[in-house]
Formats: structure tokens, sequence, C-alpha cells
């Protein structure tokens, strides 16, 4: 639990660098609040899931910022359902995104705990019950934030619109089978990026599988520790002090830079229609 709390502060952090929607004074000040918070004792899981609780409440809080900023027109309110059958009963469209997302790496940690020999039906802090597997739910927790990821690089390429996606007769969302591929890929490319894991570069899919296997070493005492998962690093040019210097640069400046007009033109452009905007090599240099 404490691995996911500091992973959403580091993926906060790192959204922080290009959204002004992320205000890092008060990811820490709620985050250390929390903190101080908590209590130990004989009701030790309960005040953990309620600590993650509150976590989660603020951490989806901002992301709705975000994918409202990204794509209004979604009109997404809340992580939630229109049931409690989550991955069939989305209730917009970044909803349904997220379900499908979530049931890829839900199967991705099947795979791997079934690989290693563990029993999916006995869990950590999830509940236990029968035809449940919160095992799964459990090691699901650490690694949601690349499905979190990946739908936002989706929603960043301005690619998607509502009719990508089919609303049931129950007024459910569903994936356009072309949309549920673009989501597959993306989740795909993510899950087979590098990260620094043990001192060497290992997939997110091959860390993810060694970490299941220290959980089995776990439990039968060969070791007393897990290895963090590392967040997910994705260079990008868009930081928010390159969007600012772009969007108030004066001919004059421009001029002064040797940027070309017509660059500097379409990246005002991009920002403006709330696009990703990538700078060339070049572009950076004369910008910094």
């Amino acid at each position: 639990m404490s691995q996911k709390i500091a992973q959403t502060q580091n993926l906060l952090r790192e959204l922080a660098r290009y959204y002004k929607e992320v205000d890092l004074a008060e990811v820490d000040r709620v985050l250390a609040a929390e903190k101080s918070n908590f209590k130990f004792g004989s009701q030790l899981v309960g005040n953990l899931m309620n600590y993650e609780g509150r976590i989660a409440t603020f951490y989806w809080m901002i992301l709705t910022k975000i994918f409202n900023k990204l794509h209004p027109e979604f009109h997404f309110t809340k992580r939630g359902s229109k049931s409690y059958s989550w991955n069939m009963n989305a209730s917009d469209e970044v909803n349904a995104l997220l379900n499908y997302g979530y049931a890829i790496l839900e199967s991705e940690i099947r795979k791997d705990i079934n690989a290693i020999g563990l029993d999916p039906t006995i869990g950590f802090l999830h509940e236990l019950t029968i035809s449940k597997t919160p095992l799964v739910y459990d090691i699901q927790e650490l690694v949601r934030w690349l499905v979190d990821m990946s739908v936002l690089q989706i929603l960043e390429e301005k690619k998607l619109r509502k009719s990508d996606f089919i609303v049931t007769e129950n007024y459910h969302m569903r994936l356009k089978e072309a949309t549920a591929k673009i989501l597959i890929e993306k989740i795909s490319l993510n899950f087979n990026r590098a990260a620094n894991y043990k001192a060497k570069m290992h997939t997110y899919e091959n860390i993810l599988l060694d970490n299941v296997q220290q959980l089995a070493n776990f439990i039968i005492g060969k070791r007393n520790d897990l290895q963090a998962i590392p967040l997910m690093k994705i260079p990008r040019t868009d930081l928010l002090e390159l969007q600012q210097k772009i969007l108030t640069m004066s001919p004059a400046e421009r001029k002064r830079l040797g940027i070309n007009k017509s660059t500097l033109w379409y990246e005002k452009k991009h920002l403006a229609e709330g696009k990703k905007i990538k700078v060339y090599r070049k572009v950076m240099s004369q910008l910094s």
C-alpha cells in the first residue's frame, strides 16, 4: 500500500510538469495530512483501505480536471459506472477506456500469478470472497497507473471522438473495435517500455512478473521485502515553462532566436487547441 501511495505522489509530480491543473503544494499538503492522520492498531487493514481510498479520491479529482481539459465533450465526472459491474457498464467514454484497460491489466496479472503458482483467491487487503480473485486486485493496485497513463496519452493525441464509442440500449458505453485496438496497442507499448529496476533496464512486463515472484518468495520466507516498481518516465517536450514561453513569444524574440514563423504559428495553434506539442531538437536548442 505504501508503494501505491508513493507512486501516486510521484505520478502527480510528473503530471505537474505538463499540466497546471496539478498544484504540487496542494499535493504535498494533502498527502502529508493523510499520512499524519493514519492510525496503526487492531483495525490496520481497514485503516489502510480507508487511507488509500482518500488518496484515490484526491488523485481522481486531479485526473478529472485533466481529462475534461483534454476532452470536455466526454463529460467525465468521476471514476464510476452505472451499476456494480464495472467492466461492462461505463457511464462515459473515459470510464469505458479505463475499464477496458484495467481488464487488460487484470488478465496480465492473472497470467503472472498462474505462472508463479500463487492462489489468486487468497489476497492481503481486498476481501476474501468465493468466486473472486482478491490477490489479482491487490497486485493490480501497484500498476493501475500504467493504464491511467495510457488512457491519458490517447486523450492527449486528440484522435478519439464520441463516434468511436457505442452506446447500448441501457445507455452504457462500449469501445468500438478500432478504439479497443488503439488502447490495446498503447498499453502494450507501455508494458514494453524499459525502466531502471534492480540496477538494470527491464520492461514493465518483466518487472511485474518479477514482483509477483518476489511476493511468492516473501510468503515462503525467502525474503522480507519487495522491490518497488519504478514509475514510468516518458520523455516529452511540452513542459509548462516551455508552453508559456511559446505562447508569449513576440515576433521580435522569434526573429532573435531564429525560429521559423510558421513553426511558431503551428506550435501556438496546437497549444490553443489543447494538443500536445512536439518541439524538435533544433527549436528546443533555440528556446533553451
